[in-house]
Formats: C-alpha cells, sequence, structure tokens
C-alpha cells in the first residue's frame, strides 16, 4: 500500500489505532458484552503499512465495525471515565483527552452509513440522539428529537402531550441530576418502532440511583411520536428519596 491511501483510510473514523482500542477497552472492564467488539477487531489484520513505515505494533491500524447503539453505550462509558478524570495505563498523567471526541466522531460516521445504507435506521438515531441528550443533560437536544404533538408516558403516571409539555416533564428532575447515564442493554427495531431495555442512572446528592426501564418508542419522519416507558415507580422512588437523604 502506498503512503497515499494509507494516510487517506488512516483519516477514516472507522480506523483506529491498536493503542486506543486498547487503551478504550481498559475502559470497558466492567462491560464484557461493550469490550467484545473491540477484542474482536484487536484479533483483526491490521491494515498494511507502507514501505519505510517505522512505527511499531502499537500503531497498528485496525478498522472498527460497531453498531450504532454499541457505540453510543461506548461514547456514554467514556464520557462518565473523562468526567471522573479516570486514567488507563497508557494515559497516566494525561487524562483521557480525545477520547470522548473520537468515540463522538465514530458514532456519527456509522450513523450516516446506516442512514445510507437503510432509511429505516432514523427511528433507531433518533431514539439514541435523545438518550444521547439525557446523558449530556441537554434539555433542548431532547425536545428537539420530538415530533410537536408527541406523547410522552410515563407509564405509572398521566401521559403528557405536545413539546412544551413534554419539557415541562422533564426539567424539574433534569435539573436536580447532577450526572445522567442510560445504558442500553439491548435494542431492536420494527420499521418505525424503536424499543430499548435500558438502566437509566441519575446522579442525585452525589448518589447513583439507577432503574432498569423498558422504553417504547414510535417515530415518525425522523422524529419521536410517541414515548412509553415502562418501569417499577415504587423501586424508583425508594431509591431516590434514600439518595436525597444522604
Amino acid at each position: 500500500m502506498d503512503w497515499a491511501n494509507y494516510k487517506e483510510l488512516c483519516q477514516r473514523p472507522d480506523y483506529w489505532s491498536r493503542w486506543m482500542l486498547e487503551q478504550s477497552l481498559e475502559l470497558l472492564r466492567h462491560a464484557p458484552n461493550l469490550a467484545r467488539p473491540l477484542r474482536l477487531a484487536l484479533g483483526g489484520a491490521p491494515l498494511a503499512k507502507p514501505p519505510g513505515h517505522r512505527g511499531g505494533p502499537e500503531t497498528d491500524m485496525l478498522r472498527l465495525d460497531l453498531d450504532s447503539a454499541t457505540a453510543q453505550a461506548i461514547l456514554a462509558l467514556v464520557e462518565q471515565a473523562a468526567a471522573q478524570d479516570a486514567q488507563t495505563s497508557g494515559t497516566q498523567g494525561r487524562g483521557l483527552g480525545g477520547f470522548a471526541e473520537a468515540w463522538r466522531e465514530y458514532g456519527e460516521f456509522i450513523h450516516q452509513q446506516s442512514q445510507e445504507k437503510d432509511p429505516m435506521g432514523k427511528a433507531q438515531s433518533v431514539v439514541l440522539a435523545m438518550i444521547d441528550g439525557f446523558n449530556r443533560i441537554d434539555l433542548d437536544a431532547i425536545i428537539d428529537c420530538f415530533t410537536e404533538d408527541a406523547l410522552y408516558h410515563n407509564i405509572p403516571m398521566p401521559a403528557v402531550q405536545g413539546k412544551a409539555a413534554i419539557r415541562e416533564s422533564l426539567a424539574g428532575f433534569m435539573a436536580s441530576s447532577e450526572e445522567v447515564q442510560w445504558d442500553v442493554l439491548n435494542l431492536a427495531v420494527d420499521a418505525d418502532v424503536v424499543l430499548t431495555e435500558r438502566v437509566d442512572k441519575f446522579k442525585v446528592n452525589g448518589v447513583w440511583v439507577e432503574v432498569p426501564v423498558m422504553g417504547v418508542f414510535e417515530t415518525a419522519g425522523g422524529k419521536i411520536a410517541a414515548w412509553r416507558d415502562y418501569f417499577d415507580l415504587g423501586q424508583f422512588q425508594s431509591r431516590l428519596a434514600a439518595a436525597r437523604i444522604e
């Protein structure tokens, strides 16, 4: 391979250095399902190096092929690690600068690829975009994912309809959350309907409160038209009350 082609491929978001993948893998030590595809990528054949390349094995470039849900879940964990000033064996003293940006760029890349291959991917994409908005505590980004007359129903509580009502429903609770992390365990898409099995985590008064959730999203035109979440309200309220007392 000549240098021109090598450099062009190395600049693509889906080609990662062996070092970057190994350091990312360390951040996923408690998430084996997310770590597995990274290990598979590390076991693959690296990009052929052009004549005169002097880099060692850590500079090997390997192609990463993940689905959007996995990439978004990894991004959420990397962002959390960076916010907590976590370090890996190779980032001692320098931190995780650039890691979240690289994963975000990769997520945007595969999102674009999936849109080109599968227009129905819009349904999955808008749901993942909304979840990303929660993880960033960006209420504007969350509300932008809905149609004007969207329905939001936290099943144990009354439903609300319309962007303004959804914003009001979410605003108070979001304001009391110091950090948010929604982990998508499983995701299924059938035409314009998206199902998510999640663990929603909220940091309140310095304590992480988490609740298992099953979500149903009906989409239209690339926006969420109806959102229904099923969870144990009593369990969540008791955990939230305990966090606020501590």
